[in-house]
């Protein structure tokens, strides 16, 4: 993504208050793509149009946010899910990062804040991620053309030879 503010996020919360207030703040940052969803059930019907970036309330009414993390990953393990919660338990929160979450934020005065710096972790993470890639598909070219080299090398020596 060549703009940080170009990704796609969703957030999924039971509570209209919270999703409101994240929504307004998201905005307020320079997000535009921001769509919010009031349950998991809603929020997996339109998975499907691949977000960049969930925000994820653990107790959705309708399921976990555990099982919705598990969904998510399944559908495509490249999707960010940051858990926002009110749960300090920190069994749910190591949980949540072993199945994927790229953090866990507590519901406090300060969520605002944690979800800010939050995501600019996640953007760096992002840039990170891409370089390595593309370093990673600069060696294989150069290790695939390295080969060939050696491979008309080789066959030319032995075309020569008989």
């Amino acid at each position: 993504m060549a703009n940080k503010f170009d990704s796609k996020i969703y957030v999924v919360d039971d509570d209209p208050f919270c999703l409101a207030t994240y929504d307004k703040h998201l905005r307020a940052q320079g997000y535009e793509k921001v769509t919010c969803f009031l349950s998991g059930t809603d929020f997996l019907l339109q998975l499907s149009d691949e977000p960049d970036i969930v925000l994820l309330d653990h107790d959705l009414g309708d399921m976990t946010g555990l099982e919705l993390l598990k969904d998510i990953k399944r559908f495509n393990s490249d999707i960010f899910v940051i858990f926002a919660s009110s749960r300090q338990q920190p069994e749910i929160a190591t949980e949540s990062l072993k199945n994927g979450a790229f953090d866990y934020i507590i519901k406090d005065d300060s969520v605002l804040d944690h979800i800010t710096a939050t995501l600019n972790k996640l953007f760096i993470v992002q840039d990170y991620l891409k370089k390595k890639r593309r370093n990673n598909r600069f060696f294989f070219f150069v290790g695939l053309v390295l080969a060939s080299c050696s491979l008309f090398s080789y066959l030319y020596d032995v075309l020569r030879s008989s």
